[in-house]
């Protein structure tokens, strides 16, 4: 259920520190925690800008300072972001629609690059604030698990060597940075759970040492209620399907 999956998420922001923020659920995931510990972290976005707290309005994109101008403590430049602060942020946290155990992102198309069966949105900043990062986290929102995969067509953005990456899905969380990759997390009544972690243990996942993931709290799911509501008054396709799930 996607509630359940950005109230999870937000946790990664809720720990605390400075967290780069990429674009689709990493802004939701960022603006739900900033309604649950607003002091506990700040925001990085690729534009050129750091925020404490909720924004007013909730942000279309990494870009849109008309919306996340309220909670504004920093304004610069992409270039001063990718030149030298994203390299103090203790995590950077991407989307990764399409990924490999490996901990690459593919955020330029599936299939051939001349003629793709699917063509994604390109990556931004990803790459470089994949490089730069001192621990990455991939959220992966689908709720089926086909697009984890062996290894991507397109590297669009790669962890460094030796940084922890943790990979949060509708089903758990999976750490790549390890040979093989480890399970840690998983909650096995999540709807498409049995299907997912069959395949997450055909891409050579080891399964035995995963430990309960612990469900969200009522504030956490209020809060991502929340957030997915204005999202998809926002015009956020990904919102309204999660609001018609929740429905359904």
């Amino acid at each position: 259920m996607s509630v359940d999956f950005l109230a999870r998420a937000s946790r990664e922001y809720t720990r605390g520190g400075w967290v780069f923020t990429g674009f689709h659920w990493p802004v939701l995931a960022g603006e739900t925690a900033a309604r649950l510990a607003p002091d506990a972290f700040a925001q990085i976005f690729e534009a050129g800008a750091i925020t404490h707290g909720a924004a007013d309005e909730l942000p279309t994109s990494t870009t849109d300072f008309a919306a996340f101008g309220s909670a504004l403590s920093w304004c610069g430049s992409t270039a001063a972001v990718f030149a030298g602060i994203v390299r103090r942020a203790d995590r950077v946290v991407l989307d990764a629609a399409n990924l490999d155990i490996r901990g690459r992102v593919n955020s330029t198309a599936i299939g051939s690059y001349a003629r793709p069966e699917v063509r994604l949105p390109g990556g931004g900043g990803a790459a470089d604030a994949a490089a730069a990062a001192h621990e990455l986290v991939l959220l992966h929102g689908a709720d089926t698990p086909g697009r984890i995969v062996t290894a991507v067509e397109h590297v669009t953005a790669c962890p460094p060597a030796g940084v922890p990456v943790r990979l949060v899905t509708r089903w758990g969380i999976v750490g790549l940075d390890t040979d093989p990759p480890r399970l840690l997390r998983v909650d096995e009544n999540v709807a498409g759970a049995a299907e997912a972690l069959t395949h997450l243990k055909s891409l050579g996942v080891r399964m035995d040492a995963a430990t309960d993931w612990t469900a969200p709290t009522e504030a956490e799911r209020e809060a991502a209620s929340a957030v997915l509501e204005r999202a998809a008054a926002r015009g956020y396709v990904v919102a309204r399907r999660a609001l018609a799930e929740a429905r359904s």
